[in-house]
């Protein structure tokens, strides 16, 4: 079987209290990875690239080209989950501003640019304080643990 290419971006500001929920979730795995870069212990041949956004950016697009599969881990205010996995699509318009890209529109320009688009993930970790200070707060850091289980069972789901 081929190795898969996978891409996990943790977006947010870590200055930001629980903004930084998608920066800590890449730190998290760099910390579970060994020396060869595995992405989780269930499947140690696949390799994770993992990077750090405080938004996405049109860059970001090429820097999805070539991988199979692309996590955007980030904090999100909505919904009573500690931590939600949603697979997303490129969007039917390629709409972005100055301010902030979604997933969504990162996927459509890779696809308008490089011909295809990886299969794309969203993974929404509910925050609770956004206030200046790298600490997150007690619940996010709960969260942040669901958030990796999630994700373990999103590459045992997909055999990675």
């Amino acid at each position: 079987m081929d190795q898969k290419k996978i891409l996990v971006f943790g977006i947010g500001n870590p200055g930001r209290g629980d903004d930084g929920l998608g920066p800590r979730f890449v730190e998290r795995l760099r910390g579970r990875a060994s020396s060869d870069a595995e992405c989780h212990d269930a499947a140690p041949a696949n390799a994770c690239d993992l990077e750090l956004r405080y938004q996405l950016n049109v860059e970001d697009a090429y820097a999805i080209k070539d991988h199979d599969l692309v996590v955007f881990a980030d904090a999100t205010t909505a919904g009573e989950e500690p931590a939600t996995m949603d697979e997303v699509f490129p969007s039917d318009t390629i709409a972005f501003s100055t301010h902030r890209m979604s997933p969504a529109a990162v996927l459509a320009l890779c696809h308008e640019l490089f011909g295809r688009a990886p299969r794309a993930f969203t993974l929404a970790i509910r925050g609770y304080d956004w206030d200046v200070g790298e600490s997150l707060s007690e619940r996010a850091e709960s969260n942040l643990t669901v958030a990796m289980e999630r994700f373990h069972d999103l590459m045992e789901s997909l055999r990675l």
